[in-house]
């Protein structure tokens, strides 16, 4: 007897599995780079692309001397190539033998490959000294960035009507956690970007960075996360992370709670904070000496 096919629930089907492997598309080109990479490794050695590869691949890692954070990235990303792109599942023995290469990192002769070094704080007051410093658009898009705490995939998809010069807020969509979140803005920054909005004639729908070319001519584009870096470097000297450690770090010393520094930073996770952000520095160890 022939199977009956619902056609309503088929059709249904098809836009969320669109959505699905849209979603899917978007992950694979984000670990492209790392996958490419080992596909070189394999292509050279003469190895299949296959977990057990990849299991050679991640102790190269280890033995070459690079970070855990970088184990852990290339783990991830040739995972997600390997069961998406060629249909590959991972074992539970597979699973633990990574885990077990994992695991040498807290080995005492891996404690430097283990250890995090982010960015460093800067003290606040020299760094709105040294923004002060910058033409309108520069300033207004690191004064933003400073006082907001943003990553740079939040800055480059903010779009001036998401800024609310008179609130003194801006509704900033975190990639991250696939949400937004209401950020507050001092009278400084309002008056700033008020300026840059007004100078560059924007409107609700351009983006609030956009791109400018040599002749100053301003352009909506969501400009790639590498060209912001490279951007906020060519402005200021340091990565636009250090905006957001410095602004974490001020607002703590300034005896903000931690909770109180993730509504403005955006952290889902308050240990993230304690951790990576609000180190004992040199700079406090220094008053005590």
């Amino acid at each position: 007897m022939d199977e009956i096919v619902n056609i309503d629930v088929v059709f249904a089907d098809k836009p969320v599995e669109d959505t699905i492997k849209a979603q899917v598309n978007k992950r694979l080109k984000v670990y492209a780079g790392d996958f490419k990479r080992f596909e070189e490794h394999c292509f050279n050695n003469g190895h299949f692309i296959t977990f057990e590869s990849l299991e050679v691949y991640l102790y190269k890692t280890i033995q070459s001397g690079l970070k855990l954070t970088t184990f852990n990235r290339r783990s991830a990303a040739i995972k997600y190539h390997l069961e998406n792109s060629f249909g590959l599942l991972q074992t539970e023995e597979q699973r633990k033998r990574i885990k077990q290469l994992r695991s040498i990192y807290n080995n005492h002769e891996r404690s430097e490959q283990k250890r995090i070094r982010g960015q460093s704080a800067l003290p606040k007051e020299e760094v709105i000294k040294q923004i002060n410093q910058l033409d309108t658009r520069a300033k207004a898009i690191s004064l933003l960035n400073l006082i907001t705490a943003c990553r740079p995939s939040e800055m480059i998809r903010l779009k001036v009507k998401n800024i609310d010069l008179i609130g003194r807020s801006v509704n900033v969509y975190m990639q991250k956690q696939s949400e937004g979140q209401v950020k507050r803005l001092t009278l400084e920054c309002v008056n700033t970007v008020g300026a840059y909005i007004k100078k560059y004639g924007l409107t609700g729908e351009d983006y609030f960075v956009g791109k400018v070319d040599k002749h100053g001519n301003y352009y909506s584009s969501c400009i790639s996360d590498t060209a912001y870096r490279k951007t906020i470097h060519k402005w200021l000297g340091f990565a636009p992370y250090t905006l957001r450690k410095t602004q974490v770090t001020a607002m703590h010393e300034a005896g903000a709670d931690v909770a109180t520094i993730a509504k403005q930073s955006g952290h889902k996770s308050l240990e993230t904070i304690t951790k990576h952000y609000l180190d004992v520095n040199g700079m406090t160890v220094d008053e005590y000496l």
